[in-house]
């Protein structure tokens, strides 16, 4: 009994020592940082090749790359898809408007992406073609501008670039129409303008479209089933059948349209006699083989 109690004191005595783990707030905090610093690296290294690679890019990539990004949904403005959405001249139309103001206007940037995949050939190519689109159209300037017979006619005849070519408009007016009244048969002033164009034409190896307009007026027929539509259309075949007449390739018109008036040029005046034209477009990317249209045997 005596030793059971002295074991007992001795274990009261025995002093209590308690481990407690010391918890430094120095040091590392694991490997996340690393991850996280990789991923940075990573990323600056794909942007500084990515501002390489667009560097060093030919500019059909580029416009390849750009039209790959444009959006192809969605219209702002207007009635949205699948009606005639956009912007004109005159701030109750719908649809969109790109056609210069009256005048010769030659020169013009062609506006718009071109629809196709870029290839090594494609930029030479829409060079070439500017250039001899703008030497055509500073040629029928200058013969507009020089021309007793034409001087007349400045305000009646428009030039320009479009993306699907060299754009050459025959506008009515009140003093000279293109036109007799009511008819597809030319008048001495569209016999005129088109008979000096043509060979000035000829030297563009181009085929083009020829399209018929007309203003917001039924055809003066007498019949119900001749109207704008068969009008515009016969206009533009009559504007065909003279450039032929007058030394144009049977080759070239490679379309004839009739607009009516679906496209007026004032569509705020829909009557007005500039709605009256012929526009003839010499139609890029399509080259017609002919010696003499290229000035080459």
């Amino acid at each position: 009994m005596a030793e059971a109690k002295k074991g007992e004191k001795d274990d009261k005595k025995r002093p209590i020592i308690k481990k407690v783990k010391k918890i430094s707030g120095g040091g590392h905090h694991g490997g996340a940082w690393k991850v996280a610093y990789a991923d940075f690296v990573t990323a600056m290294m794909a942007f500084f090749l990515l501002l390489w690679l667009l560097s060093t890019s030919s500019k059909a990539t580029l416009e390849g790359i750009a039209e790959f990004f444009t959006p192809t949904i969605g219209i702002t403005g207007a009635q949205g898809i699948g009606f005639a959405g956009g912007e004109t001249a005159a701030a109750q139309g719908k649809a969109r408007s790109t056609m210069s103001d009256p005048g010769v206007v030659t020169g013009a940037n062609p506006s718009g992406a071109v629809a196709q995949a870029p290839d090594a050939q494609a930029p030479t190519q829409n060079n070439e073609e500017d250039n001899l689109f703008k030497k055509g159209g500073s040629a029928m300037e200058q013969m507009m501008t020089q021309d007793v017979e034409m001087q007349k006619y400045i305000d009646n005849v428009t030039i320009q670039q479009t993306p699907e070519g060299l754009k050459i408009d025959l506008i009515d007016s009140e003093k000279y129409p293109m036109f007799e009244p009511g008819s597809a048969n030319l008048s001495e002033h569209g016999q005129l303008i088109l008979g000096k164009i043509t060979p000035i034409i000829k030297r563009m190896p181009n085929y083009m479209s020829i399209t018929g307009h007309t203003d917001g007026s039924p055809a003066e027929s007498g019949s119900t089933s001749y109207t704008n539509w068969e009008l515009s259309t016969d206009r533009a075949n009559a504007a065909r059948r003279y450039l032929m007449q007058v030394g144009l390739e049977a080759e070239r018109p490679k379309k004839i349209v009739g607009m009516g008036d679906k496209e007026l040029l004032i569509p705020s005046e829909p009557r007005s006699p500039r709605n009256r034209r012929i526009s003839m477009i010499m139609l890029r990317g399509s080259h017609i083989l002919l010696p003499d249209s290229t000035g080459r045997q």
